[in-house]
């Protein structure tokens, strides 16, 4: 395995990456698989009622100060495809704690 290049904000940080070498003798490098964490570990830090114009980013950047999260709320939510997280008026989302906060520091 290497070192990980994603920052501690990206949905992959915790993801290793991994090589394989090829019959031919080439080194490829790429990226294990990511689990998405059970929805029922998430802890609300508070819920939001879509009006249907949102994104994930604007979502995040409302929330945490930070675009790049989204991922959190997404993974929150138990859906597999960001985009369909937003565009339901009336829907509503969990802004979840981090994983980190949320499970005592066991991400």
């Amino acid at each position: 395995m290497t070192a990980n290049p994603f920052p501690a904000n990206s949905r992959y940080h915790h993801v290793p990456v991994v090589t394989r070498t090829l019959p031919d003798g080439t080194v490829e490098s790429y990226l294990a698989r990511r689990i998405l964490p059970a929805p029922a570990r998430h802890v609300p830090l508070e819920h939001h009622r879509l009006t249907g114009a949102e994104r994930p980013d604007t979502l995040a950047h409302d929330s945490y100060g930070d675009p790049t999260l989204w991922w959190r709320i997404v993974d929150a939510s138990g859906e597999a495809d960001p985009a369909d997280l937003t565009g339901t008026e009336g829907r509503l989302v969990m802004i979840p704690l981090p994983l980190e906060i949320a499970d005592n520091g066991h991400a």
